[in-house]
């Protein structure tokens, strides 16, 4: 039976509860044979009746370098808050919300630059996407 988790801690020991449409979002630990460790992934979220469940992977998840550790717990949130089942889309708005929370910056995202590889299309279009939505939209002048 899969343990529900009270919160996702943090590679600082600090914790987090994910939210989505003010609901608590779910967290458990994958049993050996869920889908989760069967697919070998890390984390999963997925539409359970009017809210959402995480089913971490708890042996991937520990094996994980902190700065991606943490990043795993934004981008499985974004999942359920965008909502949206695109992993690039997942990524840029974890990487956003990490980045709002004061857990992202050059040192941590230079970490996930040399985990993801500097010519990993994925990272680079987290990055590109992340950049491009924080930046203000210049106004037309008339």
């Amino acid at each position: 039976m899969a343990s529900e988790l009270a919160a996702f801690v943090f590679s600082d020991g600090t914790t987090a509860q994910c939210t989505a449409r003010g609901r608590a979002v779910i967290e458990i630990d994958g049993p050996p044979g869920s889908r989760v460790v069967l697919l070998g992934r890390t984390g999963i979220t997925e539409p359970v009746g009017s809210g959402y469940v995480i089913q971490w992977n708890a042996a991937k998840l520990a094996q994980l370098p902190p700065a991606i550790h943490d990043l795993i717990f934004f981008h499985e949130c974004a999942h359920a808050q965008v909502p949206t089942t695109d992993e690039l889309s997942a990524n840029c708005a974890g990487l956003k919300a990490m980045r709002a929370a004061g857990r992202a910056g050059f040192a941590v995202e230079s970490k996930l630059t040399a985990f993801y590889g500097p010519g990993s299309q994925y990272w680079v279009g987290t990055l590109k996407c992340a950049d491009a939505a924080s930046k203000p939209t210049p106004k037309a002048s008339h």
